[in-house]
C-alpha cells in the first residue's frame, strides 16, 4: 500500500486517542465547579510545613504571609537544614512575635538525598493530623489560603491537590513558564478528577498525616533528590480519597527561574523523578506525551502526501479547536494567563520541552542537591 494511506491511518489513530484526552479527561476539569468556600462551621487545626536550606531572604520576604493568614487556629512548622545564612536566627527572633510558630533545626547525618528527611522531621512535629506543605521560596495569593486548603479535607478527603503559580513578569521566557505551569497543572488536576492521580506540587499540598503514615513517608525514594511530591503521589494507595482546590484564593506563588537554563535544568529534574512513577500512570503519560508530539511531526508530511487533503484538514482542525478550547477555558478557571498565541501552542510547547527533557535525562544520570 502506498506511504499515504499508512500515514493517513497513523494520523487519525493518533487524532483519536488525544482526543479521547481532551474530552475524557480535560473537559472534567473545564465544567469543574469550585467548592462552595468557607461554609464549614467547624475547621480543623492546620499545621503548615515548610523547609528551609539558606532561605533567609525569601523568608523574610513571604512568611508573614503564611503566619498572618485568616484562619482561625493554626501553626507553621519551619524546619531549617543547617543553614548558614542567619535563617536560624531569623526564625528564632521571629517567634517571639508569632506564637503559633513553631522553629526546628534539622542537623542530623543523612541518608537520603534532598529534603525528605528533613520534611519527614518537619511531619513528625506537627501537632494537626492536617498538613499543608509548601516551601520557602512561595506565598499565598491570599490572606485565605488555609481557609481555602482547608475545604479540601472535606468529605474525609485525605489528600488535595494545589495549584503553585509563578510570578509574572514581562519577559519571553516568564511567558514560557507561565504556560507550561498552567498546562502541567491542567493535567496533574484532570487526572485527578479521573481517580488517577500522579503528582502534585510539593509548593501546595495538603494531606492527613495518617496517610503519610500509610504510605511509609518517602523512604521508598531516598535514593533520589526529588520526588517528595509526585512521587509520594504515585505510593498513595488505590482507594485514597483525593480532592482538586483550584480557586485563585487557593494558590501560592514563587519566584520564577530568569533564564531558559534555568527552567530546563528544573524541568529535567522533575522529569528524572518522573521516571520512577508506578508503571500505569507512566504508561499513561508516556503514550499522551509521545502522541502529541508525533501528531506534530507528522502532521506536515500527512498533508504533503494525503490523497484525502480536505478530510485530514478537518479532522487537524477539529483537533486544535477542542484542544483549544478546553486549554482556554482551564487556563482561565485555574487563573493563568496567556495570549491567544500562547493557548494555540501551550500543548505543542509544553510537549516538545517535555520530551526533550525527556531525552536529556536518559542520556544523563546525576544525583543532585536541593
Amino acid at each position: 500500500m502506498e506511504i499515504s494511506y499508512w500515514l493517513d491511518i497513523s494520523f487519525v489513530l493518533l487524532s483519536i486517542v488525544l482526543l479521547v484526552v481532551y474530552l475524557g479527561v480535560w473537559r472534567r476539569l473545564s465544567s469543574y465547579q469550585n467548592m462552595i468556600l468557607f461554609e464549614r462551621k467547624e475547621l480543623p487545626f492546620l499545621s503548615v510545613i515548610i523547609c528551609a536550606k539558606n532561605e533567609r531572604l525569601n523568608l523574610e520576604n513571604h512568611l508573614h504571609k503564611i503566619l498572618n493568614q485568616e484562619y482561625p487556629e493554626f501553626e507553621v512548622v519551619v524546619v531549617d537544614d543547617n543553614s548558614d545564612d542567619g535563617t536560624n536566627e531569623y526564625l528564632r527572633d521571629l517567634k517571639e512575635k508569632h506564637n503559633n510558630l513553631l522553629v526546628y533545626k534539622f542537623d542530623q547525618p543523612k541518608i537520603s538525598y534532598g529534603k525528605k528527611e528533613v520534611l519527614e522531621f518537619g511531619i513528625q512535629q506537627a501537632t494537626s493530623e492536617y498538613l499543608v506543605l509548601t516551601d520557602a521560596d512561595c506565598y499565598p495569593k491570599s490572606e485565605k489560603w488555609l481557609l481555602s486548603m482547608a475545604d479540601g479535607f472535606e468529605n474525609d478527603h485525605e489528600i488535595i491537590f494545589g495549584i503553585g503559580q509563578y510570578e509574572q513578569e514581562d519577559t519571553f521566557i516568564n511567558r514560557i513558564i507561565q504556560m507550561d505551569t498552567g498546562f502541567i497543572a491542567m493535567n496533574y488536576l484532570s487526572f485527578a478528577l479521573v481517580n488517577t492521580p500522579y503528582m502534585s506540587v510539593g509548593r501546595n499540598v495538603g494531606y492527613k498525616k495518617n496517610l503519610f503514615k500509610k504510605v511509609g513517608g518517602f523512604k521508598a525514594h531516598y535514593h533520589l533528590s526529588s520526588g517528595d511530591d509526585d512521587l509520594f503521589v504515585n505510593e498513595l494507595p488505590k482507594e485514597t480519597k483525593t480532592a482538586i482546590i483550584i480557586d485563585s484564593k487557593s494558590q501560592t506563588v514563587s519566584v520564577p527561574k530568569q533564564s531558559f537554563k534555568g527552567f530546563f535544568n528544573q524541568k529535567t529534574r522533575h522529569v528524572s523523578a518522573g521516571m520512577h512513577y508506578r508503571w500505569g500512570n507512566l504508561l499513561i503519560l508516556s503514550v499522551f506525551y509521545s502522541s502529541s508530539m508525533l501528531w506534530y511531526l507528522m502532521l506536515p508530511f500527512v498533508l504533503y502526501f494525503t490523497k484525502l487533503f480536505f478530510l485530514v484538514l478537518t479532522i487537524a482542525v477539529l483537533k486544535k479547536l477542542t484542544m483549544y478550547s478546553l486549554i482556554r477555558r482551564i487556563f482561565s478557571k485555574i487563573d493563568v494567563r496567556a495570549n491567544y498565541w500562547m493557548i494555540l501552542l501551550a500543548e505543542f510547547i509544553s510537549v516538545f520541552i517535555h520530551n526533550i527533557a525527556v531525552l536529556v535525562t536518559l542520556f544523563k544520570s546525576k544525583k543532585g542537591t536541593w
